[in-house]
């Protein structure tokens, strides 16, 4: 799990708990982020539908939510990253916008990162498997990052962790199915479900979380966008469109 502004993971048991003395069966988690809740909803043997605005909220539904680990064949994953693992770096965009413009990895990481996602274009596209691999890539990342746990900056001085190599490990997959859409929860709320209960955390101050987790947004868009500022921040982040309706100061 990657290191997330409002990750819940103190409050994961005690969720857990209300949906157990629910009874409920389905259960919806509206801006799921890194989907933990809608993993432990999940784990409890709920079939749940997760939702978010992100695009790497997505691809971390797709893999905890949508997959079901039962159906996955263990041994291939493992054969896809290691294959993924063994090819050599390649600077390129991610590279220059995040390790050399601004310094979120060391430019080893950041070239190794670089040939790894290419190579998850190239080699997997539309196979099940991609957001199992995908989902591996940003945790690795994020585990050789230099920041505080949100990427509006990056640290003054290299983190240590920044210094180890970019490791791809299995997901920790869950058994069962769902569902992970991604799109507005305002437009949504409305045309899903219905759900024997419903888990809503929207964002509660005046940063958007595209704009605090623009790197992870741009790892899965692989979209080489404009950026801007210090923190090479996606061009994005400034439209209008980007921007709930719930961030706001007060």
């Amino acid at each position: 799990m990657i290191k997330y502004l409002g990750s819940k993971r103190r409050l994961v048991p005690v969720l857990g708990g209300l949906f157990e003395a629910s009874g409920a069966l389905t259960a919806l988690d509206l801006f799921t982020g890194t989907t933990r809740v809608a993993q432990e909803f999940k784990r409890l043997g709920g079939i749940v539908t997760a939702v978010d605005t992100a695009r790497y909220a997505e691809v971390f539904a797709r893999c905890y939510v949508a997959i079901d680990a039962e159906e996955v064949d263990r041994s291939e994953v493992a054969g896809a990253l290691q294959h993924l693992a063994d090819l050599p770096g390649e600077a390129g965009y991610f590279t220059d916008t995040f390790c050399e413009s601004s310094r979120f990895f060391q430019p080893f990481n950041g070239a190794r990162i670089d040939a790894i996602r290419t190579a998850l274009d190239a080699d997997f596209a539309g196979s099940p498997m991609f957001p199992i691999l995908l989902t591996s890539l940003i945790e690795a990342a994020d585990r050789v990052d230099s920041t505080t746990g949100q990427q509006m900056a990056y640290l003054k001085a290299w983190a240590p962790r920044s210094s180890k190599d970019l490791e791809l490990r299995m997901p920790e997959l869950l058994a069962g199915t769902g569902t992970a859409v991604r799109g507005d929860a305002v437009t949504l709320a409305g045309e899903l479900g219905p759900f024997d209960i419903a888990y809503l955390d929207p964002p509660y101050n005046q940063h958007r979380y595209l704009t605090n987790y623009h790197v992870w947004e741009t790892l899965v868009a692989w979209d080489a966008p404009e950026h801007y500022g210090v923190a090479c921040k996606r061009i994005d982040c400034r439209d209008e469109a980007t921007k709930s309706v719930f961030n706001r100061k007060r």
